[in-house]
């Protein structure tokens, strides 16, 4: 489904991203591991079209992406969420998704400046739509809060709720348990891989091993910018290269 083939981003003649190839497969959770700095976030910049490789190329569904902008990407089938939550903090959490089903909307601008049925019917099925996910993602009790005033795990689901609100093919997920609890990561898990048995594919950032373990069927390790090792969890996890990589990143952290 998604391919990227010797993909390199540079800044002032470093190398963020060097010569990454991979490939997500359809209906499979995919994990992006390795240490702080490895370029994963960056990464996900340049498939969801934040950012353009300096060299490569990212086909999705058999054509060339790596040109386009983000809402171009979004239209194929693409969304994402960040590492940074990037929620409309005043704006409920039911208006938050319905935010992001606008952009698959089919009512056209002059429907809705004149109120015309077409708009207001299609504002009833959007709400109706945010409501399900509301509801899947655990948030009933916040549905009418602000988004501020939401723990940041809860956070965290309201973004995942819309970027699923669009209707994806491909979910890429940028350190989703971020500030959930052991609870809250472990309904995350079940979400994602009820997701995959609805035949969504997943690309998923997450430093949590176990996490990993429990949703994904495949792992890529990023380190210094470049593939170290991908394949099944098991394995990866076996791998020296990987152990050396966050052993290091480890040892670093304490120095």
């Amino acid at each position: 489904m998604l391919r990227l083939k010797n993909i390199t981003r540079q800044f002032g003649g470093l190398a963020a991203i060097s010569q990454v190839s991979f490939s997500v497969n359809a209906g499979q959770v995919t994990g992006l591991i390795g240490p702080n700095g490895a370029g994963k976030t960056t990464l996900l910049n340049l498939i969801s079209g934040l950012d353009q490789p300096t060299s490569g190329e990212i086909h999705f569904l058999e054509r060339p992406i790596h040109h386009l902008p983000p809402h171009k990407i979004n239209q194929l089938g693409i969304a994402r969420t960040y590492q940074n939550i990037r929620l409309f903090a005043e704006m409920s959490v039911l208006e938050n998704i319905i935010v992001g089903m606008h952009t698959q909307g089919r009512a056209g601008l002059l429907s809705a400046a004149l109120m015309l049925p077409a708009y207001r019917a299609e504002e009833r099925r959007l709400r109706e739509d945010a409501a399900r996910l509301i509801e899947r993602l655990g948030l009933q009790a916040f549905a009418n809060a602000p988004a501020d005033a939401l723990s940041y795990g809860d956070q965290r689901r309201v973004e995942i709720a819309r970027a699923l609100a669009t209707h994806p093919t491909l979910l890429l997920l940028d350190e989703p348990t971020a500030g959930m609890n052991a609870a809250e990561t472990a309904r995350l898990g079940d979400l994602i891989l009820s997701l995959r048995a609805e035949r969504l594919t997943v690309l998923v950032i997450e430093h949590d091993m176990t996490f990993i373990a429990q949703v994904c069927d495949r792992v890529v390790v990023l380190n210094f910018g470049e593939v170290i090792a991908q394949g099944a969890v098991d394995v990866v996890r076996a791998n020296p290269l990987v152990i050396d990589a966050y052993l290091g990143a480890e040892e670093n952290s304490h120095a």
